[in-house]
């Protein structure tokens, strides 16, 4: 008697160890389904068919003239191909169209110049944002702030261009928006370069005029 219930309870276990295994299997799969889901959405959002944008690096706030700033940095459509920075080839992603600049006090910042660039993790070497007149190729964003403390907002903020010459606010390929509802300044790329899945680091510099 106490052999055959011996041998009925080899059965269970053996039948329970089964049935665990066949409960891990099935928990493999679902966390490395849900694994590729993750990764899919951490490097494209589709927005729609014929308008999908590569998903973004988000904003960064810092400190500069005594009070923060947002810089966010916002996609192209997923047109372009190229190179990465990690030398692989790419097509049909985002590149930095635009940066916008949320919280500026452009009176505390007066008579000052503001430098936005941004980095890839695989070199210390700014990330190239624009090509600018002369097919040269840019690599900062740069801003000059009135000293005029009387001039409207809107007004208070113009465009450096890759040779060191205030343009104001705009030519052929960066020009500057202001949404007074927001008081959010945007400069604009028309020929951008950076590619958004690249980007790691912003880095701010603000001198003096």
């Amino acid at each position: 008697m106490r052999e055959q219930g011996h041998d009925g309870d080899s059965e269970t276990e053996s039948e329970l160890k089964r049935r665990r295994r066949r409960v891990d299997l099935a928990m493999g799969i679902a966390l490395l389904a849900i694994g590729l889901v993750g990764a899919s959405l951490a490097q494209s959002i589709s927005l729609s068919p014929n308008d999908r944008v590569e998903f973004g690096q988000g904003a960064v706030t810092v400190k500069a003239c005594d009070s923060f700033i947002t810089i966010s940095l916002e996609p192209s459509p997923a047109t372009y191909s190229g190179t990465r920075a990690n030398g692989q080839p790419y097509s049909n992603m985002s590149r930095v169209r635009s940066i916008k600049l949320t919280g500026l006090n452009t009176k505390s910042c007066a008579g000052k110049k503001l430098k936005i660039q941004i980095f890839n993790s695989e070199t210390t070497t700014a990330m190239s944002l624009y090509t600018d007149a002369s097919n040269l190729t840019v690599n900062r964003a740069y801003f000059a702030i009135t000293s005029n403390n009387t001039i409207p907002r809107e007004d208070a903020l113009t465009l450096i261009n890759g040779k060191g010459q205030d343009i104001g606010y705009f030519d052929s390929y960066q020009y500057l928006n202001y949404n007074s509802n927001s008081a959010e300044y945007t400069v604009i790329f028309t020929y951008p370069l950076a590619l958004m899945a690249d980007v790691t680091r912003v880095n701010l510099e603000t001198t003096n005029a």
